[in-house]
């Protein structure tokens, strides 16, 4: 998809609205008044909602084709590989939370068949990325032969997101209530990921 600032303004305007109020209960009418637009500049660049969500994970998802490749180019081993891309996606989500909350309202809908296809494509070509790590690392001594790689990734992925979710329950059981908020949040993102680096290095050694 051809993006423009106009295009990427309309995604992330309705990317806020779906991930606050919910994919089922906001209209095209609501995202253009968010947008300051009119609704049939919405319709002129993306057809319908359903579209406009479909561009939407392609915009987000996109260059991670690119970015996963760097990674292994900085990484001198296998298991150096995997924790760059924990880390890449602890920073991931922190920084597009509203993106990463309306994904897990698609996933928890039966009602969104067309959305959720389009989604596991991409969610399949990373599997695969990720299995042919784990395969290499354990052709190479590195880690185990029996890993589960579905389970390792739904283990990260939803610790991350009950993480970035819950921040306050975090702040409260932490007595970090007073912290501020660019401190708290990058103390949140070491911890986690050092937590999670510990947590995938058990499962796959």
């Amino acid at each position: 998809m051809e993006l423009n600032a106009k295009k990427i303004h309309l995604m992330e305007c309705a990317e806020r609205l779906f991930s606050e109020n919910g994919y089922a209960e906001t209209s095209i009418r609501d995202i253009a008044k968010h947008a300051s637009v009119n609704s049939a500049m919405i319709s002129y660049y993306f057809g319908s909602k359903e579209k406009l969500v479909k561009s939407i994970l392609d915009y987000r998802t996109t260059d991670l084709d690119k970015l996963l490749p760097t990674l292994h180019l900085q990484s001198s081993s296998n298991l150096e590989h995997i924790m760059a891309i924990i880390n890449f996606y602890i920073d991931k989500v922190f920084e597009q939370k509203h993106f990463y909350k309306l994904l897990y309202q698609l996933q928890a809908s039966d009602t969104q068949a067309s959305l959720m296809e389009h989604f596991n494509k991409m969610r399949h070509r990373n599997h695969y990325y990720l299995k042919s790590i784990f395969e290499a690392g354990a052709a190479a001594g590195e880690f185990n032969l029996d890993i589960d790689v579905s389970l390792v990734t739904s283990t990260l992925t939803g610790s991350i997101n009950h993480i970035v979710f819950n921040q306050g329950y975090y702040r409260e059981v932490n007595d970090l209530k007073k912290t501020p908020e660019k401190k708290f949040t990058a103390l949140l993102k070491e911890r986690s990921k050092a937590h999670l680096h510990k947590l995938i290095l058990a499962m796959i050694h």
